[in-house]
């Protein structure tokens, strides 16, 4: 009974029992560094052999010592451990007396936190569950799970001879660990794996890092996914120079969504505060920016903005776009821009960027960036790649950062985000090498 009572406890030792010196197996108290703990008294001891003389060493008293072990009924489990000490007097054999103190299987030399806390608080970091809150399920502080998981993992550092052939990135809002506060997630794109999180996204940063990697890895790269930001490009044909840039898909509609919006807030100002433009304007302004073919014409609903005139979303949308003419301008770019990025049509985007005379000026600004990258746009009529797995895995960064309530380190920021997303290889290897230690664990108690 007493050994399935240990077992429950997490302990592996098979030598470890309960004290008999204590009536009660566990004396419970209600604040230990302010949480309710449980304090259970084991005993430490068995026969041992002088290292030197290998003759047995006498018996000499004992040393308590504290060890931090796995919770159970929802209270922290500290056990008290009297752990025998032993003695060698100094003979022939051995010139010197020898002492020793009885050892604990999982647990570590000098150390008071067992090596199954540490496996169990680890594996957690793979869960959006903040360092506090696992920390104060184990006992332990937070800044001790990350150590753990630091001195765990062995896969921290990426592999500097591979990349794989089709690769994309994209920057998000990190924090203060570079001077734009805007981070890298790098990702193979084919597989959708995260490859790492860079600090900068700085064109010399970048640079550096990526000059990491052997060229041989480097020039395997046979397409980078990116956003329409131009200072990368610089970089990428320089670090990358076998690959063809792909511009996203997404950041292509969005330059045209801006600019549509622009113009409409543009046109509201023009009617007013408080007009009927204005507020018809902003009312309607989600089926300004929908797809024309998506509009429904079957239905007909009372319009309030339009004297409760029975309307259909297509009639609402003829009526918006006759408050202004720069509006059916930048409305009829929006949608022919939809048109060709919908259909994969190369020669309609070429027509469409090389018309934009007469124009508001947000459009035009638009052309001139569609234009600019207008190849690496046709790029991605010829590919099935896109950065929304980037942005998806950007979005998951968004919810670690929330959780945590921010990071003040790099360091362990890049270390929770590479752990706790299920598609990277630092948390496929992280999570391998925590089951393996744990194995360990049980094959030396057994």
């Amino acid at each position: 009974m007493a050994n399935c009572t240990l077992d429950l406890l997490g302990i592996k030792d098979s030598r470890l029992r309960f004290d008999p010196k204590y009536k009660n197996e566990a004396t419970t108290y209600d604040f230990y560094k302010h949480q309710k703990v449980r304090f259970i008294h084991l005993l430490q001891s068995y026969s041992c052999s002088c290292p030197v003389c290998c003759k047995k060493m006498k018996r000499n008293g004992f040393k308590t010592v504290k060890m931090i072990g796995l919770p159970s009924g929802g209270l922290t489990n500290i056990f008290s451990i009297r752990k025998q000490k032993y003695l060698c007097p100094s003979s022939g054999t051995c010139p010197q007396t020898i002492t020793k103190l009885a050892e604990i299987k999982d647990v570590r030399a000098n150390n008071q936190i067992s090596q199954a806390v540490k496996y169990q608080a680890v594996s957690k970091l793979g869960q959006n569950i903040s360092q506090k809150d696992i920390a104060a399920d184990f006992g332990i502080s937070g800044m001790t799970v990350m150590r753990f998981a630091q001195e765990v993992s062995t896969y921290l550092e990426p592999n500097y001879h591979y990349l794989p052939q089709n690769i994309a990135f994209d920057d998000f809002k990190s924090g203060n660990f570079s001077a734009s506060g805007m981070s890298i997630i790098v990702m193979d794109i084919a597989t959708h794996r995260t490859l790492d999180i860079v600090r900068s996204r700085q064109n010399t940063y970048l640079r550096s890092y990526f000059l990491q990697y052997d060229r041989q890895a480097r020039w395997a790269v046979q397409t980078v996914t990116v956003d329409l930001y131009a200072p990368y490009r610089s970089f990428i044909h320089e670090t990358f120079p076998n690959a063809i840039i792909i511009a996203d898909r997404f950041h292509v509609i969005t330059q045209a969504y801006r600019a549509l919006n622009q113009v409409r807030i543009q046109a509201m100002k023009q009617g007013g505060h408080g007009s009927h433009v204005s507020r018809a304007l902003k009312h309607y302004w989600k089926l300004l920016t929908k797809d024309a073919a998506r509009l429904d014409f079957k239905h007909y609903h009372k319009s309030r903005n339009f004297r409760n005139s029975q309307l259909c979303e297509q009639d609402i949308v003829a009526r918006l776009l006759d408050m202004s003419a720069d509006l059916r301008l930048a409305y009829n770019y929006y949608q022919t821009l939809l048109q060709a990025m919908h259909q994969a049509n190369p020669e309609l985007l070429e027509e469409l960027t090389q018309s934009a005379a007469g124009m508001p000026a947000p459009i035009k600004q638009t052309n001139r960036t569609l234009r600019k990258h207008l190849q690496e746009i046709k790029n991605s009529f010829e590919s099935a790649f896109s950065n929304g797995p980037v942005e998806g895995t950007n979005n998951k960064i968004k919810t670690i950062k929330k959780t945590a309530y921010g990071f003040r380190n790099f360091a362990n920021f890049r270390l929770r985000v590479l752990v706790e997303l299920k598609n990277s290889y630092v948390s496929l290897n992280f999570n391998n090498q925590i089951k393996k230690a744990a194995r360990s664990i049980q094959e030396q108690a057994a």
